[in-house]
């Protein structure tokens, strides 16, 4: 009898088996492949088929080489087979049987990724088979690219960085850095392995003087795990000191790896070496600032301006020293002047809210009393020890200014021979006075006078005489007059009188009478009796121009009905000026060439040689005769003739200065000097008349002087003075004629290229008045020293004012006492035959 039993549960069981089997296989999370000897695919599981995208059917006895392997490897990989089939059960296939190896793998659709493979071996009757367990490890891979990647730009960012980079281990030795960037080679001289491998280099190479420091609070922070910030020096391997800002955090990896320091030291050596410039600059300045003429400060931006720096010049200006200045926050308010001090807490105040910079001149009060003038200039602006801004700035001493400017003002508006209102004041007061005036709806009066024959009292006695005669006219209308009444000098022997009286007309007539009455008295002059009676014009009004033109009008009736009265105007009188326009036809229809030149002498006043000469304008009228600049230069201003007779002055002074030069020996430095007008200052003629004048003649630009009146600056005077300053450029010397006359400041000197003053002659005649009137030429002459400008004088007529003038330091002068302006060839006479001139008056040719 024949068990069948047995046999069919063996059987079961080996299908059981091989059913488990394939389980397993197809759970396996990696791709599993049974091969042949052949490379014939035998087995093919689940993870394989998600891996390369094939069927199990599909590939089931196909050669796996043509499936998964890209073509340029398959025929190593059928090489490879044939060897692990040839080597026997034991040869380990040359070493890659049961190793984890990386291959590249291809899919079903030809693309390829990274695999690492396993193959093993399965020796079984026959030929061996094998399998192959294979993963995919594109994305580690991916991974593993991007961090190579990210370490390589974090390397190169940090070894790029003008800085070491350095980790060190967080034990508290500090001499064991794990990391050190390559740029520690550049800034000290030793390569990353030096450092990583000599004992101690570190500590070494720290600066003697600082190492103790640098190590202790080291380690004091490593023990401590707290940041560290140092700034210390080190050698270099070649003996530079190098100064380094060393910096260090302690770092706890997330990851739960081992703690360390990471840290950078930066050069700083610049940035020592300039703070160390900067001290001694600063030490410097220091020095600078203490030895200037002024006192510079440093204040808080807040109501009373408390100080926080002031130099100490501030002590023997107001007596107080600097500690008072920072001590008492408000010295500043207390010393001001109480009449300025709510004008100069507005200005920093204003300065403090917008930023505007400071420009202030103010009185401040001294110690012992005295009244300081300052000139405050300062600035908002950020402070480097703080966050506020500060105010920064200089007080300068200005009271020798101040006074002098005020001595300059008063000769503005004051006539310096009488000590009378000058035409500016009196001018304004008649304004003044028509406004008051015509609020109560009345009229204002005035006088115009002009003293009867005075040319013969200078043609007799001469100029002096002829200016103390008009003194004393001055202060016998002072006396005669109520002190409510303006008297002013308007000029010469022009006098002229604002009526301050409700009754207008009346009061004028009265004022008049008391005028004429009071002249005829005799005067002593230089011990003689001089007798002057005036013409008197009235006229009453409520417009200045009118007024003081039917003053003007009426005086000259006055004058041409007999003299000693007075007149009060009538519109009938405007005839009298037919006259005067006839004489502007004239210089309308004038020829060039019936003007001519005369050249007045300027010597040097110690030894009397001539260094120059001004060329003055004559008219020879066809029917007058020679007629003075005074009788047709205010003509020819008004009409603009100026501008044509100015060209011709030019060129004609430039053409003979430049032939005597050349051809009277020791002439050859003798300068000329020109007056313009206000006319004449206009751009481009000026520059265009003195460029011609001197390409013309050949003259040297610094032989050429143009004189000029303050009057000139007037208005528009940043473009005058830009104009002037062109002039100067050239090489062309400039005067300010009549100084003082105007209204001359310091500001003028300063803005102008002047190179010299003219003291006006009214200055000259009044030396001899009293210590007065010389402090006003002595505060002319010290000015113009001060500024490094020449002084001439002008209108000298006496030995005595040569003198005085030589004592109170004034160099050149001009006038009568030497000689008369000269026709040019007498002129030319004179400087063939001597050089010099002494005190006595050649005649005019």
């Amino acid at each position: 009898m024949i068990k069948r039993g047995p046999s069919l549960d063996g059987e079961a069981a080996q299908h059981a088996g091989q059913a488990h089997a394939l389980a397993i296989l197809h759970a396996a999370l990696d791709a599993v492949i049974t091969i042949d000897h052949l490379g014939r695919v035998l087995e093919f599981n689940r993870a394989a088929e998600e891996t390369f995208g094939y069927r199990r059917e599909d590939v089931l006895g196909q050669e796996l080489a043509e499936l998964v392997v890209p073509p340029e490897l398959r025929e190593a990989h059928r090489q490879a087979l044939a060897r692990w089939t040839a080597a026997g059960p034991t040869a380990g296939a040359g070493g890659l049987l049961g190793r984890r190896i990386e291959v590249q793998a291809m899919r079903s659709d030809g693309s390829e990724f990274p695999a690492e493979l396993a193959i093993s071996r399965v020796d079984v009757p026959g030929p061996p088979l094998f399998t192959a367990c294979l993963r995919d490890v594109s994305e580690r891979k991916s991974a593993e690219d991007r961090l190579r990647s990210a370490e390589f730009r974090f390397r190169t960012l940090v070894e790029q960085l003008p800085l070491i980079s350095y980790v060190d281990s967080s034990e508290s030795s500090v001499s064991k850095p794990r990391y050190l960037s390559p740029q520690i080679e550049s800034i000290l001289g030793r390569t990353v392995e030096e450092w990583l491998s000599t004992p101690h280099l570190y500590e070494d190479s720290i600066h003697e003087e600082d190492r103790e420091r640098v190590l202790a609070e080291k380690l004091a922070a490593y023990e401590l795990g707290e940041a560290l910030r140092l700034e210390y020096r080190m050698v270099a391997a070649d003996g530079r000191i190098v100064w380094v800002e060393d910096r260090s955090v302690f770092v706890q990896p997330p990851d739960g790896g081992s703690a360390f320091r990471q840290g950078i030291a930066i050069d700083i050596t610049a940035r020592k070496q300039a703070e160390d410039s900067l001290r001694q600059a600063e030490a410097r300045y220091r020095t600078l600032v203490e030895q200037l003429p002024l006192t510079v400060y440093i204040d808080r931006v807040d109501a009373s301006s408390s100080n926080i720096y002031t130099s100490p010049q501030i002590e023997p200006l107001l007596g107080y020293s600097t500690e008072d200045w920072i001590s008492d926050p408000n010295l500043f308010v207390k010393v001001l002047h109480p009449d300025d001090r709510d004008r100069v807490l507005a200005a920093h105040s204003r300065t403090h809210a917008t930023g505007e910079p400071l420009n202030i001149e103010y009185r401040l009060l001294s110690r012992d009393g005295r009244t300081v003038w300052i000139h405050d200039e300062a600035r908002l602006t950020a402070d480097p020890a703080g966050s506020e801004p500060v105010v920064q700035g200089y007080l300068l001493d200005v009271t020798a200014r101040r006074e002098a400017e005020e001595l300059l003002r008063h000769q503005a508006f004051h006539d310096p021979l009488t000590g009378l209102a000058n035409r500016a004041l009196f001018t304004d007061r008649v304004e003044h006075a028509l406004v008051v005036h015509e609020r109560i709806g009345d009229e204002a009066a005035v006088l115009f006078l002009d003293l009867d024959d005075f040319k013969a009292v200078n043609d007799s006695l001469g100029h002096l005489a002829g200016d103390e005669l008009l003194r004393a006219v001055g202060l016998r209308l002072r006396d005669a007059l109520s002190p409510r009444h303006t008297v002013a000098r308007l000029g010469g022997d022009e006098f002229a009188i604002l009526v301050e009286d409700a009754r207008g007309a009346p009061a004028a007539v009265h004022a008049a009478e008391l005028v004429v009455g009071a002249l005829p008295a005799p005067f002593d002059i230089e011990g003689r009796e001089v007798f002057v009676t005036a013409s008197v014009g009235i006229a009453v009004g409520r417009d200045k121009e009118e007024l003081l033109r039917s003053a003007d009008v009426a005086m000259y009736r006055a004058k041409a009905s007999g003299k000693a009265q007075y007149v009060v105007y009538a519109p009938r009188m405007d005839e009298h000026v037919v006259g005067r326009l006839e004489l502007v036809a004239d210089l309308r229809r004038a020829h060039i060439e019936e003007f001519v030149l005369h050249y007045q002498p300027t010597v040097e006043l110690a030894t009397g040689k001539i260094v120059g000469f001004e060329a003055l304008v004559r008219w020879q009228h066809p029917t007058r005769g020679l007629l003075q600049p005074s009788d047709f230069i205010p003509l020819a201003e008004e009409t603009g003739r100026i501008v044509e007779i100015g060209r011709w002055m030019l060129v004609e002074a430039c053409r003979q200065t430049a032939r005597w030069r050349a051809a009277l020996a020791g002439s050859e430095t003798l300068w000329v000097s020109v007056n313009v007008s206000t006319r004449q200052v206009r751009r481009p003629a000026l520059i265009e008349d003195v460029l011609q004048a001197l390409e013309d003649s050949g003259l040297a630009p610094d032989a050429l002087t143009l004189e000029i009146t303050e009057s000139v600056l007037a208005h528009r005077r940043e473009e005058m003075a830009i104009i002037l300053d062109e002039v100067a450029g050239l090489g062309v010397r400039l005067a300010l004629d009549d100084f003082g006359t105007g209204y001359s400041s310091l500001s003028l000197l300063q803005d102008l290229p002047v190179h010299t003053l003219k003291i006006d002659r009214s200055f000259v005649h009044s030396l001899d008045i009293g210590p007065e009137r010389r402090a006003f030429v002595k505060a002319i002459v010290d000015l113009a020293h001060a500024l490094e400008l020449t002084v001439v004088a002008e209108g000298i007529e006496a030995p005595a004012q040569t003198v005085e003038l030589q004592r109170l330091g004034c160099r050149y002068g001009q006038g009568f006492e030497f000689s008369v302006p000269l026709e040019a060839h007498a002129l030319e006479e004179l400087l063939a035959s001597r050089r010099t001139l002494s005190a006595r008056r050649p005649e005019a040719a």
